[in-house]
């Protein structure tokens, strides 16, 4: 298409690949071709162009388990072209039990991608399943499989992974995604934001930015087997630190939705990518931090929000009505005080609206956690609400600060950070684990749900962490 910037990728793309050609032919001097023209080094590489590819349809992308309850599992995929899409579904590992569900048609304006929610399925059982396009399957055997909730009244063990800041381009996250595959010791995966870097609403390049994500081999692994929630920050809903008044946000929603297969989407009459689900008696509350955003640098007027109105008293209803023991709060931004301004550090009004809901209320077992910051740690802010920040999964990482309301950190290589939670015991037990991609588990650590909840103070770990067979670097 004319004027279409992605065509005038490829348009560099051929030139480049002719201009080599060229050179090998030896249709300029012998001297110059010994010593070819130095291109500027594009820093990160091209961002893959997605585009219809001709002929039959065939997967393109995916599959993702998404929201899965007991009896039922969001399933997403997308195709290559044109095409139909459906799901066949059994317990048995060659699906000669298989049931298939049909799906949608898959088209253009959204990018061949579609959903399809199985229903009727038994509580805790692990079920395989192929996309099918057109009827055919997409996948050969082994096809993936999945392990659905058990009964909301279960209470027992839930490992929850997160993390957050995929890097600029596929490959940065590759060796955390690799890794989390691989090992696969988690029950669920959040992904907290900045889950791509496309830096914009233009519905095109967001699509192409995530189908770069959805095509990392050890994340595509992983989704295909984990239900995986996501929420977005500011890279992946529009430019740097963007917020409510950034222009084309609708169509940063309609693509999320596109490619996620979350529970739901905001309120009737209030959108945004907010939910909330429950499992194994924790409750977690997905926050929406940009949507709704009022700009960080506004002066605090009394009506200065990151939730806005709606979502602020949803989540506050929510959380007074919670009989989980534990209520998990995840949010984009970060909660600590010392932070930069990109974050709650911003919004100090609204965030003590927060915690003083939960301290006025007697709300126990709220953990906080975020992403954004390039390093992940743990926080006692005010000596009471437990936070943990995770990232980065493949972005660069940010030093850590001397801060007195953390207790753990770690800032270097690629992180992630694990949830071991169990609402069978009592009191319920909560530990984490902050892992490093190559290193390994640099900690596990159980906090007493007095810490927990406020009530005790939280002891630090030692600085910095290391897996047993990592050398310390001289001077830390």
């Amino acid at each position: 298409m004319p004027g279409n910037p992605k065509t005038s990728r490829r348009q560099f793309l051929l030139a480049s690949s002719l201009t080599t050609t060229s050179v090998a032919l030896g249709s300029q001097p012998a001297a110059q071709a010994a010593s070819p023209p130095v291109r500027p080094k594009e820093e990160y590489g091209p961002v893959p162009v997605i585009m219809p590819v001709p002929g039959p349809a065939y997967l393109h992308a995916g599959p993702l388990v998404g929201h899965v309850t007991d009896t039922t599992a969001r399933l997403w995929a997308k195709a290559s072209n044109l095409g139909r899409l459906a799901f066949k579904i059994g317990q048995q590992p060659d699906l000669v039990d298989g049931t298939v569900l049909e799906g949608p048609e898959l088209l253009e304006p959204s990018s061949f991608t579609g959903q399809v929610l199985a229903e009727g399925l038994q509580a805790g059982t692990r079920y395989h399943y192929t996309p099918l396009i057109d009827g055919a399957p997409a996948l050969q055997r082994p096809y993936p499989s999945f392990v659905t909730a058990p009964s909301p009244a279960h209470r027992g063990r839930l490992r929850v992974a997160f993390g957050s800041c995929v890097g600029r381009r596929g490959y940065c996250a590759a060796a955390a995604f690799g890794e989390m595959a691989a090992r696969g010791n988690f029950d669920l995966l959040l992904m907290l934001g900045d889950n791509h870097y496309g830096d914009t609403t233009d519905p095109a390049l967001l699509r192409d930015y995530n189908h770069m994500l959805r095509t990392v081999a050890g994340f595509e692994k992983l989704v295909r087997e984990k239900p995986t929630y996501a929420i977005w920050d500011d890279h992946d809903y529009g430019p740097n630190n963007s917020d409510g008044t950034t222009a084309g946000k609708e169509n940063s929603l309609r693509v999320f939705q596109e490619w996620w297969a979350n529970p739901s989407y905001g309120e009737e009459g209030n959108p945004g990518c907010y939910y909330r689900f429950s499992r194994d008696g924790v409750d977690f509350f997905m926050l929406d931090s940009r949507y709704h955003r009022t700009p960080n640098k506004t002066p605090e007027d009394g009506a200065k929000t990151m939730l806005g109105t709606r979502q602020l008293r949803w989540l506050k209803e929510g959380l007074s009505s919670s009989k989980a023991a534990f209520k998990v709060i995840a949010c984009g931004s970060e909660w600590q005080t010392l932070t930069q301004p990109d974050c709650w550090s911003s919004f100090a009004r609204e965030r003590q609206e927060i915690f003083d809901h939960i301290t006025s209320h007697k709300i126990e077992g709220v953990v906080l956690l975020s992403g954004d910051r390039h390093f992940t740690a743990g926080y006692q802010i005010q000596g009471h609400h437990l936070e943990i920040t995770s990232g980065p999964l493949g972005s660069g990482n940010s030093t850590l600060l001397e801060n007195p309301e953390r207790f753990t950190g770690a800032d270097e290589g690629k992180l992630w950070a694990v949830l071991d939670l169990d609402t069978s015991t009592s009191p319920p037990s909560f530990h984490y684990e902050i892992w490093q991609a190559g290193g390994g588990l640099l900690e596990r650590r159980q906090l007493s749900y007095d810490e927990v909840s406020g009530r005790a103070k939280i002891a630090p770990s030692p600085f910095p962490l290391l897996a047993e067979r990592m050398e310390k670097k001289p001077g830390r």
